[in-house]
C-alpha cells in the first residue's frame, strides 16, 4: 500500500498506467511485488491486470496457483484472441495474463509487433497494467519491455542484492536509455528500521559480519 501511494504520487496522468517491475537476478522479489501490487490496486477499485512477461522462466502462475498453459505466447504466436487467454482472478477487479507455453525465441516474441499491439489494448482496457519481467542482469528482455511502460521499478533486496549488480542499471539510467526508473527496496528488516545494519552487518544475535557488498 505504501508503494501504491508513492506510485500514485508519481503518476498523476491516468494515461501513464503501465508499470514494469524487474530486478538484477532471481530471488529479489520482483514477481512477489508485481502480484501483490496488482492485488492492492484492484482492492482500491482500479481495474487491474498483471502480466507475466517473463517468457523464459515464468513464475507468476505459481503465485496465483494457476497452470501456465495459456497466455501471451498463445495470443501472439497462435493467434488466439486476447480475451480468451486473459484469466479472471479470485480478486475483484483483477485479471491475469500469463506468459503461456515457453516460445522457442522469447526475445523475438517481445519485440514482435503483436506484443506492442497487445500492450496498447491493455492500456486502454485497464486502469492499471503491471508487467512482471525477467531479471535484467541475466537477459535484455526487460530492457526491451521498458519501451512499452510508463514507469520502471527496479527491485533491490536487503542483504541479498550485491551492489556491483547495479552497475548496469546505473549505466542505463545515466545514459537515459530508459525513462522513469525507480528503485524498490524490498525485504527490509523492520526490527532495525533506524539504519542499523546498512553496511554494518548488525544481526539479532549481536554478531557482526561484513555486509558491505550488499544492500
Amino acid at each position: 500500500r505504501a508503494l501504491r501511494s508513492n506510485l500514485n504520487f508519481l503518476s498523476s496522468d491516468s494515461n501513464n498506467n503501465v508499470f514494469l517491475i524487474t530486478s538484477s537476478i532471481s530471488g529479489e522479489g520482483k514477481t512477489y511485488i508485481a502480484a501483490n501490487l496488482a492485488i492492492v490496486y484492484a482492492s482500491s477499485g482500479k481495474k487491474t491486470i498483471v502480466v507475466g512477461a517473463d517468457m523464459r522462466r515464468p513464475k507468476l502462475f505459481k503465485d496465483f496457483k494457476l497452470k501456465n498453459d495459456k497466455g501471451i505466447s498463445n495470443h501472439i504466436l497462435n493467434g488466439e484472441k486476447l480475451n480468451d487467454v486473459i484469466i479472471k482472478s479470485d480478486f475483484d477487479n483483477l485479471d491475469i495474463l500469463l506468459s503461456g507455453p515457453i516460445p522457442p525465441n522469447p526475445s523475438d516474441l517481445i519485440i514482435n509487433h503483436g506484443f506492442k499491439d497487445m500492450i496498447s489494448i491493455l492500456r486502454r482496457k485497464y486502469d492499471i497494467v503491471i508487467i512482471d519481467t525477467p531479471p535484467l542482469a541475466l537477459v535484455t528482455d526487460a530492457l526491451s519491455l521498458m519501451e512499452y511502460s510508463d514507469f520502471n521499478l527496479y527491485t533491490v533486496r536487503y542483504k541479498y542484492t550485491e551492489k556491483k549488480l547495479l552497475s548496469y542499471v546505473n549505466e542505463i539510467s545515466q545514459k537515459q536509455r530508459v525513462k522513469n526508473l525507480h528503485i524498490v527496496f524490498n525485504d527490509i528488516e523492520e526490527d532495525y528500521g533506524y539504519g542499523y545494519g546498512y553496511g554494518y552487518g548488525y544481526k539479532s544475535d549481536d554478531k557482526y559480519t561484513d555486509d558491505s557488498n550488499y544492500f
